[in-house]
């Protein structure tokens, strides 16, 4: 259910009762592992191994976490001030070249149409690959998009309108979102949608689903939103299968792009001035300020900790009274599919 919050309370209060419960070292270390926090995840992988040596699994998972650690500390040494060099501007479209023999959906000149992305979803249907020229096209327009809109976006929904979609976690499933869609209609300026981060990993197709949520926000800028999840990360996606499904498909330069995106990717939205979504949770006080979140610099990998941690990752906290909790906006940060309103 990915309440990591329960998970550390839940075990750390079985370790004071008995320190030599195994299964409790192992889900704290699985938890904060999950979270981010993987020199503490270390600590109790170690403790694990230690008691269970011949336990694969036990091993797996403190070598994995080790080997993160380690390239964490290289990373952090190597390191230079932010003279780094966008992936993006190393891309030159024009260079690229479009096979006569490639019969899939084509964006050439001009903004992308409407023909082009029911194309996609067709050709993505059928399991074929979108041409890579196509593919760093909507990458590095959608890029462009995010970089202008801010951490907390506002969004006004017209008089005129009699829905608007909030959509939790996807996960690689391209054939459930093709499901919504079908049931809910395609996105378009009179069916907006907002989906709510974690759109890859685990499922097969988290290369399909993220190319198409990101063509049809390249479509309808204004009437197509996305949220970053906790699964927008690097750590997340080197564990979970989203790198390794771009490398393979694609290249490694593609690869860094989506994480230059996902850096990019807002943190929550606002809507109507009265429901605020966010991925994550509730804080951990009472009292937060949109201000707060509009003000969070995002243009990074997610840190361990603060505001930018919470609206990505849910965190255990005691909910405040019914005075202090209906005081602010209406909060969705469920990881379900919230029906239209």
């Amino acid at each position: 259910m990915e309440s990591y919050g329960y998970a550390l309370s839940d075990a750390t209060t079985a370790l004071d009762i008995d320190r030599t419960y195994i299964k409790g070292y192992y889900r704290r270390a699985s938890a904060n592992m999950a979270l981010g926090k993987f020199k503490k995840a270390l600590t109790d992988f170690e403790a694990v191994k230690k008691a269970r040596p011949k336990d694969q699994d036990a091993v797996n998972k403190y070598n994995q976490c080790n080997k993160i650690v380690h390239q964490q500390a290289f990373a952090k040494a190597i390191a230079v001030e932010s003279s780094k060099k966008s992936v993006a501007e190393s891309i030159n479209l024009d260079t690229m070249v479009v096979e006569e023999t490639y019969e899939g959906p084509r964006w050439e000149e001009g903004e992308m149409a409407v023909e082009f992305m029911t194309g996609l979803l067709d050709w993505l249907k059928d399991e074929k690959k979108l041409h890579r020229k196509y593919a760093y096209k909507i990458l590095l327009r959608s890029k462009e998009i995010f970089e202008v809109q801010p951490s907390l976006v506002a969004v006004s929904i017209p008089d005129s309108s009699d829905r608007f979609t909030v959509c939790g976690d996807i996960h690689g499933q391209f054939y459930d979102l093709l499901n919504i869609f079908t049931l809910n209609g395609l996105p378009s300026q009179d069916n907006p949608y907002l989906f709510n981060g974690d759109f890859v990993d685990r499922g097969s197709f988290s290369v399909e689903v993220i190319l198409s949520l990101l063509g049809f926000k390249v479509l309808y800028p204004d009437h197509f939103f996305m949220s970053r999840g906790n699964h927008e990360s690097i750590n997340m996606n080197q564990m979970y299968g989203f790198e390794g499904e771009v490398r393979a498909k694609y290249s490694q330069q593609m690869w860094d792009l989506f994480t230059e995106i996902f850096n990019w990717l807002p943190l929550a939205h606002l809507l109507q001035s009265r429901v605020l979504v966010t991925h994550g949770g509730l804080f951990s006080r009472d009292g937060v300020k949109v201000s707060e979140l509009v003000d969070i610099d995002r243009n990074r990998q997610p840190p361990e900790e603060g505001w930018y941690s919470t609206v990505l990752r849910p965190l255990r906290r005691k909910v405040g009274t019914p005075s202090t909790a209906n005081s602010g906006p209406l909060m969705i940060a469920c990881p379900c599919i919230s029906g239209s309103h």
